[in-house]
């Protein structure tokens, strides 16, 4: 399993007995107790005083999926979607509904990584079905989300969708803003010599590049290529075209902006590599200096120490000095030249 199927999938084993939330949506988000099998009337009774109903789940298991499904009569290929957890961003149209699969960029809990959840919208006649997954990290409160946002953005089950995708489009532009702020840094460490990149860094920046691709870029060309099933659902909410085609625009913007930074994140690792090359080669030019700085007092205290009587200057008394002066003057003389070379 690849880690973008690890952050976006499930474990089953800990996902425990999930409560379904329902809320009736209409001038107010009121939530409601209500059993299954009682959703249709409520729909109906919602859509009668120009509203709809919200259902919401968080990290489901199966049987609450199926309990969902079986009331809001969805196909059981989007349904499986949700107990899988390892499906691809993507727009799908069914008879009774649409159903949209995205990724959201989630902050970690116990790190600075970026986790990727996953959110499900299901858009029906009269109802919206939403679902988030994302264990690891922290997940967006949907219902203070939809509270918090203009009526005309949630007083129907296409505008209210409208809010929750354009919240995570957004999110993917505040990590590609996070990002793009990384490598401005990076290239200035890069290109100023007297810094040194960290190569963990510039990793753990491809890593995030990498995640938000494969989120947005599939979503981005989801969304355009079923424009036109998103306008069906907005039959008397014409009002929420406009910003539809807006939140494509963002998507389409961002997935570019990620492009862009992949390709200058290229551009900067393969520098990082060529100083990382350059410093292997001054530290092995510097090694060598400093061999041969050591190699000439060496050669030399190795002959005299052999005691051959016919060395130069054994006899006389001073000779060991003048031989120590030679040594010092021969090494200066070879360090002023290492040093004009530049591997001192």
């Amino acid at each position: 399993m690849t880690d973008t199927q690890q952050d976006a999938a499930t474990d089953e084993s800990t996902a425990g007995e999930a409560k379904l939330d329902v809320f009736v949506v209409s001038d107010d988000i009121e939530p409601v107790e209500v059993d299954l099998a009682d959703i249709p009337k409520l729909v109906a009774k919602a859509q009668r005083h120009d509203g709809f109903v919200w259902l919401h789940l968080v990290d489901p298991d199966e049987d609450t999926v199926n309990g969902a499904r079986e009331t809001l009569n969805i196909h059981p290929i989007a349904a499986a979607d949700v107990v899988s957890g390892r499906q691809q961003p993507k727009v799908q149209k069914f008879a009774e509904h649409l159903f949209i699969l995205l990724w959201s960029i989630l902050p970690a809990e116990e790190s600075d990584d970026l986790v990727l959840g996953q959110t499900y919208l299901y858009i029906g006649d009269g109802w919206l079905l939403t679902v988030q997954r994302g264990q690891g990290g922290e997940l967006t409160d949907l219902p203070r989300l939809l509270q918090d946002s203009p009526e005309e953005l949630r007083n129907a089950a296409m505008p209210a969708a409208y809010t929750i995708m354009a919240d995570i489009v957004d999110g993917y532009a505040k990590a590609a803003a996070d990002v793009e702020a990384d490598l401005e840094e990076l290239e200035e460490q890069v290109f100023n010599d007297s810094t040194s990149e960290d190569h963990r860094r510039i990793y753990k920046i491809r890593k995030d590049i990498g995640r938000i691709d494969r989120a947005v870029s599939s979503i981005a060309a989801a969304l355009r290529a079923s424009t036109e099933h998103l306008e069906s659902l907005t039959v008397g909410r014409e009002h929420i075209v406009p910003y539809l085609h807006d939140l494509l625009d963002d998507a389409a913007g961002t997935a570019a902006l990620i492009n862009d930074q992949s390709r200058a994140l290229d551009a900067i690792l393969s520098s990082h590599e060529n100083n990382v090359s350059a410093r292997q080669n001054q530290d092995m030019r510097t090694i060598s200096a400093f061999a041969a700085l050591l190699a000439l007092p060496t050669l030399i205290a190795g002959l005299y120490g052999m005691n051959f009587k016919n060395l130069p200057l054994v006899q006389w008394q001073f000779g060991w000095i003048a031989i120590a002066g030679a040594i010092v003057v021969v090494d200066v003389i070879i360090y002023v030249m290492f040093k004009r070379r530049g591997w001192l």
